[in-house]
């Protein structure tokens, strides 16, 4: 079986476990209050694609990493690795969110970070 289907089937069961215990079926950066959260930092043009790009690598990157872990063997302690993995994303992103938020920006983007973060299920 290939790693592409496997994903598919692994994205597919989460979705059907959801639906099925009522939760709503919306990414957590679509959320409306994460959405609010991220106007709420008051981004120019010019911010906003780098911004888009922080938040599609962070959330790219902790899916492969949630999804390597889902594929190995004999995964121990798979809470603190997820925990970890996501730790470590999070230090990149607020590094080069850093970059280009300025001074009043960035109290306002740790708060959506955190919002975006706790609306992960995993």
């Amino acid at each position: 079986m290939s790693r592409t289907f496997t994903g598919i089937v692994l994205a597919g069961l989460l979705w059907a476990t959801q639906a099925m215990a009522g939760q709503p079926l919306t990414p957590p950066w679509m959320e409306p209050d994460v959405l609010k959260a991220a106007i709420d930092i008051g981004m120019n043009d010019e911010q906003l694609p780098q911004f888009r790009t922080c938040i599609t690598e962070f959330v790219d990157g902790r899916t492969k990493a949630l999804n390597r872990l889902l594929r190995g063997h004999n995964v121990t302690n798979m809470d603190r690795k997820i925990k970890s993995r996501t730790n470590s994303l999070k230090r990149t992103m607020n590094k080069r969110m850093s970059e280009f938020l300025t001074e009043e920006q960035y109290p306002r983007y740790e708060t959506y970070r955190d919002l975006l973060i706790s609306k992960f299920r995993f």
